[in-house]
């Protein structure tokens, strides 16, 4: 044996754990490699001190210590019209290998139902074309605003709760409702809600916009940080004001009937940097690992 290999060989004898004691192997998981379009990834990194990068596909993660403060979150929507295929994850750590996995976006089918107008709709000035251009002239562009501020700090802590203490769905997410030659996407989930039932934020944040909108009906948006934002619709009455701060579990109004709906209930959203999520998926991969 050559002279400098065998001091080596020394070396490594003598100090056999130095390295994997300074640095504990990185763990990461993810919440599934098989998504649909409209679902969330949730990435969680473990025995990482220094701050970390990723990407999935061309899409930056964003990540944020979880309460220990010990392990790295990031939550990454697939949009509800993300083009389906491979999309590979990748995470930089600092002076490490990269970590590199693929996931794949299934594409979802959203069904077609009625845009339905009752005569009570009717009598208010309700009509198919109406609410589908003040929808997206006026209403979304007024809520998008707001979203598009992305606050570089996270006030997520913890996995997220649903809105009412009791979750049914009476109005799926993505389906299409279409009247003659007008259609809209329904782009959050409805619940049932009788009037008067208290609404939960779901996570702790900023409130940003509370409002009465044609349509939309009494609306609250919560800001959680990093362009995560909630949103609670067609309701009753408020129970914060802009500006301020809520905690998880927190009332911030209650269910009602107001603007276009046919029935009391509670319309939830949650947008992800712009992008609609399923908000049910994503408060379910919220909490699919411990964190």
């Amino acid at each position: 044996m050559k002279p400098y290999i065998f001091i080596a060989f020394l070396l490594a004898l003598a100090f056999p754990y130095t390295a994997s004691a300074a640095f504990p192997a990185v763990d990461v998981t993810l919440s599934s490699t098989k998504l649909q379009q409209a679902d969330t990834l949730l990435v969680v990194v473990k025995n990482e001190p220094a701050a970390i990068s990723g990407r999935v596909g061309f899409v930056p993660m964003r990540f944020f210590r979880d309460t220990s403060g010990k392990d790295w979150i990031a939550m990454v929507g697939m949009p509800h019209n993300k083009f389906p295929g491979t999309y590979k994850v990748s995470i930089t750590f600092p002076g490490r290998a990269v970590f590199q996995k693929n996931i794949t976006v299934a594409k979802r089918k959203y069904p077609i139902t009625k845009l339905t107008i009752t005569p009570e709709l009717a009598q208010k000035g309700y009509t198919a074309k109406k609410i589908v251009q003040t929808v997206e002239n006026e209403e979304n562009v007024s809520i998008n605003k707001v979203m598009r501020i992305i606050q570089p700090a996270s006030f997520i802590t913890k996995p997220f709760i649903y809105p009412l203490s009791e979750t049914v769905i009476t109005g799926n997410y993505g389906s299409i409702r279409a009247a003659k030659n007008y259609q809209i996407q329904h782009l959050g989930v409805d619940l049932k809600a009788a009037v008067g039932t208290p609404v939960h934020a779901v996570n702790d944040g900023n409130v940003v916009f509370v409002r009465s909108l044609p349509d939309y009906g009494n609306t609250v948006i919560v800001d959680h940080g990093l362009g995560v934002y909630s949103l609670y619709l067609h309701l009753n009455s408020f129970n914060v004001e802009e500006a301020q701060y809520v905690k998880q579990w927190q009332v911030i109004g209650f269910s009602g009937q107001t603007g276009y709906a046919i029935g009391p209930h509670l319309h939830f959203s949650i947008k992800l940097r712009g992008s609609s999520v399923d908000p049910l998926k994503f408060i379910e991969a919220s909490r699919a690992l411990a964190w």
